[in-house]
């Protein structure tokens, strides 16, 4: 028999698990993302690392996913702010203590303790001021189960007190927390190689011996590898509000914050390895994992002996007969069956009963709404009225929705009337108490722009230099702009390095801010003889100078030398002449500047708004930076340090999430800016691993319309309109919109709506959902607009890019248009898994998913190469479905909001002086600004009728030919002059009827008289919040009389008297003056009215007008209703110059569309009312002006802008001189020049939208 061979025994393995980590949910302090951190810990070996932010749990859920898919254990917890009792003297001799913040580390062992550290952070959060978080220490003990506490770092009380020499307290403390905590304390020890840190451990581990607990090793990380310090400096100068030189002894003197590998912590610590050790049974006992934390959604309240499934069946099954009726077939009873069945197995029918209540308390209360997005493919939904759309009518998909295979709750989101909102959100906390109730929180992050222009302030470069290299920076991704800030060698652009660090994984080290580039206390950071410390930027011009900046900036001298056509006094301006005369005339660096800065423009990506083709260097020496300082070295790696690190939290648009136990034990909650709300520290994407169901609450201003425009139409016309029984096939109302007639309607209002409406000319229902969905930037982006406008048109054949793909395409002639298509073409053509396509919906559906969508595209390209469908063909899908990425819409989120687009379109094609007065009491909303809608409505028949102060109110109102005034007031309306209760008699009516038809017995309150809209006091520019209160108390008591009455019974000051008199609110008090003499006597009334209380030695007396004051001229009175209200119901300004521009052989928009011929030299006028610049519009500029017949569409081509660009961007109104394009009745003008044109009719107080 052999001998046993001796073997060498194994050197132990050394472990160490890192118990106390900040991340950058410590804001402005964490350096590093908590996924960041778990795979720095996997590589380092680490088996286990504790998360412990300042009193906050927002990055435990990434972190907790991350830690799970790196295989480590992910310790929960947070290091907690705690208001400790002064000790010592004070304290013994009983006078009145205060207390001091101090630091205390709180890890979770148990879900009892989650539930505690939880609990705290709440009390923290809701009970301090703002920014500064803290609770009492009585609170902490009595929250101390199922968790381990660490004395913290150098700021803990422990150590505080040490610091100050004061060992006996010291000693008091930490016999206090022994007391509380027991054997769950541990105290803390660190070294970062700081002799004050040494000199502190000198005493901790004494004073751990001596209380009989075990001390341990942290290193108080704040970043997962050295070469973050740089970023964890930059944003503690964020915090401080300064730049990295001014800093002093604020920034940590070394790189020590970092994860460190287990060796190097044990060598460290060589000689004392059982503070090292001390981690790993730690570890140990904070067994307490995410998975654990499972919330339920609060019990619906039932009827005794009746089960939430049953019950829920119940309300379906009233509901479909409500729904479908006699058309009910067995197609709609296999969908519901197998709906319900799907819930039952999922046990949601609970959180569909709490949905259900939510809409059926808004529906009692008179609020209109309406489910979008996914829910829309759910019958159940239809069923229980939380959509309106019929989704097996439409063939939508239920597994978009709800699926077993997701593993999540399904994802409703309710539009509410957005002026009642907050009275849903408020219903449902006192339904479910605020203990129950929370919305969810956004964070907001660095991107591209923002980390370049906060990484240069902190830096010490200038605001302009900062300017420069914002607008030379990709708008969204802060790692795209810092790769292209690098300096390279020629043979290496700037887009292979971006590849290259896309493919690395890890990325490859950056150098570390050496000891030679940080700033010496009290010195500039600016080496001697930098460049950057005498360079400025070339001139302020030259920074991102684009139609929208300059549009902003003041032009401080006129351009010289204009070329002017035989206009008289109007011209004003320069054409394409008188533009190359500026260009040879103006000095050196103005003209730099404006080559430079449209230099710029030219080459932006389209997508993510950079420029194309850049180097690093190039863009430095743009700012005017040298790329060989030592500070412009390392921006780029700030910046890239920066990307996704969250800036501050928000709270999200609408996100709702309810638990069956207090919310504050499972997540923190802090108070939300807006009074009565509260908001969780987790965004929307931390939800669904934890099993928290979110409910998405939303405003939307349409909805506001749309209700008020039906509460009108019930009191003026006696008549109840129920939209979910309108004619979807009307043709007349789908002619309105053929003919491009949408100015006011939800969506398809814009110019790109308005040019495509005619070529796709919808007939139905099916194609306003087409209609919605295509004008997005994904369609855009991916070129599917005018390939299915000409299939539709049949100008081309339908042609599927692959065999297998036309069962997905063919309701779209072969273009994919939805989010649900792109799930299904990854299925068909690339064999993706249904999880697979569920990631990629996630994907396209995320803010700023770019970077998602473009590593699944890498999936399913070569999915679709293993399928046989060749290169060309994949890379052209690929682009389709990438396009998603930058917006498109589920097709069920298309139909939900093309519900809406036929509802206004009939309300404003029936009932159009109730919808005008609507939606001007809505405003700001919309494309379009109120003079806009009131020119668009006069020219479709709608009598408006100016501000008049003996019968306005506030809002705009409606009067009828009776005499009585329909008077609104936040959605409440009241009758003025013949008050009758009209709410009584009205009775439901065919909204196929048209108005008129079929009216109310009571021909008192069914008056078949037009309806006219009444200006209110609102559109007075400067009257304020304070005169709203003041003249709605004083109308309370009825109209005013005269002006003497109206000074009597208002208090206002002498300018909002002056405002009202200049735009004509007491014109018809002056009805004996000329209509022209009005306002300057009424002006001069009230400023008699309005002097100063009368004096024993200044007697007051009156003077009346004097014969001999002016009147107004026509262009004068327009410019005076213009100035003070935005718009003139005398005449548009283009009125009063109409004769002589058509003399010059100008158009007006109406002959434009009825005489003008595709490629006519034409001349148009009028105010610019939009000016939009889409990223998706390759540097094209549109513009609609406006003239007294209606808008023109202009397109300037790139080149033309650059020609023009002050002019385009700064004049509000334009002659231009082009070309016309009519194509299949969409008519624009393609302009060459242009004349700013000056009338003094008030065209310089319109204020245009202008949109990139």
């Amino acid at each position: 028999m052999r001998p046993a061979s001796r073997s060498t025994p194994a050197r132990p393995v050394r472990q160490y698990a890192e118990l106390h980590c900040h991340s950058a949910l410590s804001l402005l302090d964490g350096a590093s993302l908590p996924e960041a951190l778990a795979e720095r810990a996997a590589e380092l070996g680490y088996p286990a690392l504790a998360l412990t932010d300042h009193d906050d749990l927002g990055g435990v859920v990434r972190f907790g996913t991350a830690c799970a898919a790196a295989g480590i254990g992910g310790i929960l917890g947070a290091e907690l702010t705690v208001r400790m009792p002064e000790l010592g003297a004070a304290r013994t001799q009983g006078r009145s203590v205060g207390e001091r913040r101090t630091h205390l580390v709180l890890l979770a062992e148990t879900r009892e303790g989650y539930r505690n550290i939880a609990s705290l952070i709440t009390r923290a959060r809701m009970d301090s001021e703002r920014g500064r978080p803290s609770v009492p220490w009585a609170l902490v003990t009595r929250h101390t189960q199922g968790v381990t506490a660490l004395s913290g770092c150098p700021n803990g009380w422990i150590p505080q007190l040490l610091a100050e020499g004061r060992e006996q307290d010291a000693w008091t403390a930490a016999t206090e927390l022994r007391d509380v905590f027991g054997e769950h304390l541990a105290i803390e020890c660190w070294d970062h190689r700081l002799p004050e840190e040494r000199a502190l451990v000198q005493q901790l581990r004494p004073l751990a011996a001596r209380l009989g607990v075990p001390w341990v090793v942290t290193n108080n990380v704040h970043y997962a590898t050295p070469d973050a310090r740089i970023v964890h400096d930059v944003l503690g100068a964020l915090r401080h509000g300064r730049t990295l030189d001014s800093m002093g002894t604020r920034l940590r003197p070394n790189a020590e914050w970092a994860l460190k590998a287990p060796a190097l912590v044990y060598r460290r610590w060589r000689g004392a390895e059982e503070g090292v050790r001390a981690t790993l049974s730690i570890a140990e006992r904070c067994a307490f994992r995410l998975e654990q934390l499972r919330p339920s959604m609060p019990a619906f309240p039932l009827p005794p002996g009746v089960t939430a499934q049953e019950y829920l069946t119940r309300l379906v099954e009233h509901g479909a007969h409500e729904r479908w009726g006699t058309e009910r077939t067995p197609k709609h009873e296999r969908q519901l069956a197998h709906e319900l069945g799907m819930i039952r197995k999922l046990d949601l029918a609970g959180y569909f009963l709490i949905v259900w209540d939510i809409v059926r308390f808004a529906r009692r209360e008179g609020i209109l709404c309406q489910g979008r997005g996914s829910a829309a493919n759910s019958a159940v939904c239809y069923c229980l009225g939380i959509t309106a759309v019929d989704p097996v009518r439409m063939g939508l998909l239920f597994e978009r929705f709800l699926s077993e295979n997701r593993q999540e709750p399904p994802d409703i989101d309710i539009d509410f009337a957005h002026r009642d909102r907050e009275r849903v959100l408020q219903y449902v906390y006192n339904r479910y108490g605020r203990e129950h109730a929370a919305m969810v929180c956004e964070q907001i992050t660095w991107r591209g722009r923002s980390a370049v222009r906060d990484a240069a302030r902190v830096l010490g470069f200038s605001t302009q230099q900062a300017d420069v290299l914002a607008a030379l920076s990709d708008r969204f991704s802060a790692r795209s702009t810092a790769n292209a800030l690098r300096v390279v060698d020629d043979a290496t652009t700037a887009n292979e390095l971006t590849a290259k660090e896309t493919d690395a994984k890890p990325p490859a080290p950056r150098r570390p801010l050496t000891a030679s580039d940080r700033p010496v206390p009290g010195a500039s950071y600016e080496p001697h003889g930098s460049p950057n410390a005498q360079r400025a930027p070339r001139t302020i011009s030259a920074r991102d100078a684009t139609w929208q900046q300059l549009m902003d900036a003041r032009v401080e001298r006129k351009l010289a030398g204009d070329a002017r056509e035989p206009l008289g006094p109007l011209a004003k301006g320069a054409d394409k002449g008188a533009d190359q005369q500026m260009a040879g005339g103006e000095e050196p660096a103005a003209k730099h500047a404006h080559e430079h800065a449209h230099a710029h423009e030219h080459g932006r990506n389209r997508t993510t708004g950079s420029r194309e083709g850049i180097t690093g260097r190039a863009m430095l020496e743009r700012a005017g930076l040298d790329a060989n300082d030592p500070r412009v070295q390392q921006l780029a790696h700030v910046v890239d340090g920066l990307h996704e690190l969250p800036r501050h939290r928000s709270i999200h648009v609408g996100g709702f999430i309810l638990a069956e136990e207090p919310l504050g034990s499972i997540v923190p909650l802090e108070p939300a800016s807006m009074p009565g709300r509260t908001v969780v520290q987790w965004e929307k994407d931390d939800l669904d691993p934890v099993g928290l169901v979110k409910i998405d609450l939303l405003g939307l201003g349409m909805l506001t319309v749309v209700q008020d425009c039906l509460l009108y139409i019930r009191h003026t016309r006696g008549v109840n309109v129920d939209l979910g029984q309108l004619d979807m096939s009307d043709p007349a109302v789908y002619d309105v919109m053929c003919r491009a007639d949408t100015v006011g309607l939800f969506q398809i209002e814009s110019r790109a709506q308005m040019n495509t409406l005619p070529r796709l000319r919808p007939r139905c229902f099916y194609d306003l959902v087409v209609e919605v969905a295509l004008i997005r930037p994904g369609p855009i982006q991916g070129e599917m607009v005018h390939p299915y406008l000409r299939r539709r048109a049949g100008q081309e054949p339908i042609v599927y890019p692959h065999p297998s793909l036309e069962p997905v395409l063919r309701r779209t002639l072969g273009v994919p248009l939805f989010q649900e298509q792109g799930m299904q073409v990854a299925i068909t053509a690339a064999g993706f898994t249904p999880t697979q396509a569920d990631q990629l919906r996630r994907a396209m559906g995320h803010k700023r998913s770019r970077e998602r969508m473009a590593a699944i595209c890498e999936e399913l390209i070569a999915g679709m190469a293993r399928n046989g469908i060749p290169e060309e063909t994949g890379l052209r899908i690929y682009n389709q479905i990438n396009a998603f990425a930058d917006y498109g819409f589920p097709e069920s989120h298309a139909a939900s909001f093309a519900l809406i687009v036929y509802a206004t379109a009939w309300l404003r094609h029936y009932y159009a002086p109730e919808y005008l007065c609507a939606i001007l009491n809505a405003q700001p909303m919309g494309f379009y600004a109120p003079g806009t809608l009131i020119e668009d409505a006069k020219r479709h028949g709608v009598q408006v009728l100016p501000i008049d102060l003996t019968r306005s109110v506030w809002d705009h109102s409606l009067e009828l030919a009776d005499g009585r005034s329909l008077v609104p007031n936040d959605g409440i309306v009241r009758w003025r002059s013949r008050p009758q209760n009209v709410e009584k008699h009205s009775q439901p009516i065919n909204p196929n009827t048209k108005p008129g038809t079929d009216r109310l017995p009571d021909a008192q309150h069914a008056s078949p008289a037009p309806v006219a809209v009444r200006l209110g006091l609102r559109l007075v520019r400067g009257l304020g919040a304070k005169a709203r209160r003041n003249l709605e108390a004083a109308l309370r008591d009825g109209p005013f009389v005269d002006l003497a009455d109206a000074v009597r019974r208002v208090t206002l000051d002498r300018a909002a008297w002056r405002r009202l008199a200049e735009a004509g609110a007491f014109d018809s008090l002056y009805a004996h003056e000329p209509p022209a003499r009005r306002r300057r006597v009424a002006l001069w009334d009230v400023m008699a009215a309005t002097r100063a209380p009368e004096l024993p030695l200044a007697p007051r007396t009156q003077h009346a007008a004097p014969a001999a004051v002016p009147a107004f001229t026509p262009v004068e009175l327009t410019e005076a209703d213009y100035r003070m209200t935005g718009l003139s119901l005398a005449g548009h300004p283009m009125v009063h110059v109409r004769a002589h521009l058509a003399r010059n052989g100008v158009y007006t928009a109406q002959q434009t569309q009825t005489d003008g011929r595709d490629g006519q030299p034409v001349a148009v006028a009028g105010l610019v009312i939009c000016r939009q610049r889409p990223g998706t519009a390759k540097g094209f500029v549109f513009l609609t002006l406006e003239d007294e017949t209606g808008m023109i569409n202009v397109i300037v081509t790139p080149d033309r802008f650059e020609q023009h660009a002050l002019l385009i961007s700064t004049s509000p109104l334009l002659l231009i001189r082009g070309t016309l394009q009519v194509e299949q009745h969409v008519v624009n003008v393609r302009a060459k020049q242009f004349k700013a044109l000056e009338l003094g009719g008030g065209e310089q107080h319109v204020k245009g939208h202008n949109y990139r």
